[in-house]
């Protein structure tokens, strides 16, 4: 099964000229993780990871019109299932990822795989750079946007209320509008006399 297909914001448009030639050259690295893995097979080898690699780039070239018919045949085979509806610029990480960890894993038998194995290195490892720079890219496109201004009307329950108050006619409600004056507390009892200590004359005794 296809790894998920997260990926970066949705864009609010088509990919930028950038973005494009990113893929360009994405599809050029997919194509030489196909023609590797080919060799790897006629060699002896099972090159699964290049293959599942190679599908996830086509799902990320969807409307690569080159890869069109590649991509509309396993959209409608059993894979195209798998992939839970990933397509599209939302494959960029999962490719970036396979190709990355195919690579690290390649390394270690750069000297003694043959010569596919070294194709199949250098076009996943380029896939993989390439996929984190598209990444950037579009992350960054879809974080732009056209921001509100900061105003009273952004905030909850002051929609409408102009400076004077409600509906910004100057009432009292308002938050600029005079304040009404308001009766203060009842008066409270008066108070009681104050208590002193030893009033009157004391007595002597014998006297």
């Amino acid at each position: 099964m296809l790894p998920p297909m997260g990926g970066p914001l949705p864009l609010p448009g088509p990919p930028t000229p950038e973005m494009q030639e990113k893929l360009r050259k994405i599809r050029l690295c997919v194509i030489g993780t196909f023609a590797a893995a080919i060799g790897r097979f006629c060699t002896g080898d099972i090159p699964i990871n290049e293959l599942l690699c190679g599908i996830v780039g086509v799902f990320l070239l969807n409307d690569d019109p080159n890869m069109a018919p590649c991509y509309a045949c396993l959209a409608s085979s059993p894979l195209g299932q798998c992939s839970m509806g990933g397509h599209g610029l939302s494959c960029v990480m999962a490719y970036s990822f396979l190709a990355g960890l195919n690579a690290i894993f390649l390394m270690l038998k750069l000297f003694t795989g043959g010569p596919f194995v070294l194709v199949s290195f250098c076009c996943q490892a380029t896939g993989a750079f390439l996929g984190l720079k598209l990444n950037g890219l579009v992350t960054a496109t879809a974080a732009e946007g056209p921001m509100m201004p900061l105003g009273l009307g952004n905030f909850p329950g002051t929609a409408g209320m102009g400076p004077g108050g409600t509906g910004g006619t100057g009432g009292t409600g308002g938050m600029g509008g005079p304040e009404p004056n308001r009766p203060g507390p009842p008066p409270g009892p008066p108070p009681g006399p104050s208590f002193q200590a030893f009033q009157g004359t004391g007595m002597r005794l014998g006297g």
